[in-house]
């Protein structure tokens, strides 16, 4: 699904016509390029109003598209990221980067192309003009870093280009932005509608891992598309990217992350800023998805990624992916699946999908996927198990059956009675258990109990928490605040 069928799901559709005319209020797209390190992250994390996009000093930060939501004087419009390009380089990191970028521009309906005041106008620039007026497409061109005065006026090179109207403006610091902003607004197309959330409503499932363990293959694999830049090198994904897919009729938002190192591997800022930002959309996401390199198995950074999103109340499904490069010797991929299970027991019964992309064009989406609609498939029924309501009748029924086949070792010299338990939450489910004494079960207990429970509803891959109150306590307590209420009140009356 590619970004015009995002606006079309926020608007119900298109009735036909001029496509330039946008019917039926479709969303605007609005694309900003130019050549490596020009201030791009910069310009959108302003216009958006947010810092979605990593900015470094250096080249190359931005590698995929990264969607965002602007407005100006009530108008919102979509508004892209792309990677620097350099035309004249065609093979490698370059050459995907330049692909994302070209996508953007042959959605975009208003084009933004982003030059260096301080530089000047290079032959990149030039290069980068010439491919814009051949496209066709409205653009602006923006000499951006004209953070004085002077600037002001060594921006004024950019004429050079002629490519239309220049705006001077300074990312950074604000400067100039209303001109520019003004100028994207009278740019856009007749009738466009108002742009919402990119991130549309569905089951949102993240794929984390380490890096090169093939996250963006995975997701391009899904998507059938180029959607996510796939290179050789670790680390080639920096933002994460949200992109929305129906699946067997049901709405999801498939999120690819940048690959978690050791905290000690780590040494660039960009590159920690990338795993925070990682770690931050696993905080928005309902399942994690582990994607281990079946040939490497299980090292101890992938089980402190799958504790730190157990942990954090996220349902995990693990993807041993790669599986074709072990599948050929029996006794290895036993051993690796085996492993797996074993060092990764704490996540309780996870689903454990094998999964492949094979043949030319699996990074581009254009493979043979093995296993990875089964590991969707697992993603959701773990989705659903982590929203599970469970009635209060039958985790009762359940938890006499518990008792009547396991009591509860006494407590402190004193026996322990169960009353009964509910869910009090969900997302992860949350069990509270009363009993005559508040946290007199033995965590030994607490885990008979929670496994119980997943048994009994099939709760694989989701923490379970349970809690034990005191009931005795918990009145006495009431009875203590009644007394003190009324003579509170009693003195007032007087």
């Amino acid at each position: 699904m590619t970004p015009d069928d995002i606006m079309e799901d926020m608007d119900g559709g298109n009735d036909g016509g001029d496509d330039n005319a946008n019917p039926g209020g479709t969303p605007a797209l609005v694309a900003i390029v130019g050549r490596p390190n020009v201030g791009k992250s910069t310009l959108f994390n302003r216009l958006v109003g947010s810092r979605q996009a990593i900015v470094e000093d250096n080249p190359g930060v931005t590698r995929d598209r990264l969607y965002g939501v602007a407005e100006w004087e009530g108008q919102r419009f979509l508004l892209v990221d792309t990677g620097g390009v350099d035309p004249s380089l065609d093979t490698g990191m370059p050459a995907h980067i330049a692909a994302q970028a070209q996508v953007a521009m042959d959605e975009a309906d208003l084009i933004v192309f982003v030059v260096d005041a301080r530089d000047g106008v290079t032959t990149v620039d030039h290069d980068i003009a010439g491919l814009l007026r051949k496209s066709g497409k409205s653009v602006l061109v923006v000499s951006n870093k004209a953070d004085s005065d002077k600037r002001e006026i060594d921006a004024s090179d950019a004429w050079e280009l002629g490519l239309g109207t220049m705006y001077p403006v300074s990312a950074a610091h604000g400067r100039g932005l209303t001109d520019l902003c003004d100028a994207i607004i009278e740019g856009l197309p007749e009738g466009a509608g108002d742009a919402e959330d990119p991130v549309p409503p569905g089951t949102r499932i993240a794929f984390i891992g380490r890096p090169n363990a093939g996250k963006s293959t995975i997701v391009n694999a899904l998507m059938t598309e180029a959607r996510v830049i796939v290179d050789e090198n670790a680390g080639t994904t920096r933002d994460p990217v949200y992109l929305p897919l129906v699946f067997r009729d049901q709405p999801l938002v498939l999120i690819d992350t940048a690959g978690l190192r050791r905290r000690k591997q780590v040494s660039r800022a960009q590159e920690k800023l990338a795993a925070i930002k990682a770690i931050r959309a696993l905080e928005r996401t309902e399942v994690a998805v582990l994607v281990l390199d079946a040939t490497l198995g299980v090292t101890d950074q992938d089980q402190r990624i799958a504790r730190m999103a157990f942990e954090r109340g996220k349902g995990v499904v693990v993807m041993l992916h790669k599986w074709d490069l072990v599948a050929g010797d029996k006794k290895r991929a036993r051993e690796v699946l085996k492993e797996t299970e074993e060092e990764l027991a704490f996540l309780e019964k996870a689903y454990i999908i094998r999964t492949s992309v094979m043949g030319e064009g699996r990074d581009v989406g254009k493979g043979t996927p093995r296993g990875l609609p089964e590991a969707v498939e697992s993603a959701l029924r773990t989705a659903r198990s982590l929203s599970r309501r469970i009635a209060t009748s039958d985790l009762n029924e359940e938890l006499a059956k518990a008792v009547a086949d396991h009591s509860p070792p006494m407590h402190q010299g004193h026996g322990v009675r169960l009353y009964f338990a509910t869910q009090a939450d969900r997302n992860p489910p949350f069990i509270v258990v009363s009993a005559n004494r508040g946290r007199c079960l033995s965590p030994q207990y607490e885990r008979y109990l929670t496994r119980r429970i997943r048994r009994r509803w099939d709760l694989r891959g989701i923490p379970v928490r349970i809690v034990v109150r005191g009931r005795d306590r918990d009145r006495t307590r009431d009875r203590t605040r009644d007394r003190g209420g009324r003579g509170g009140s009693d003195g007032n009356l007087r």
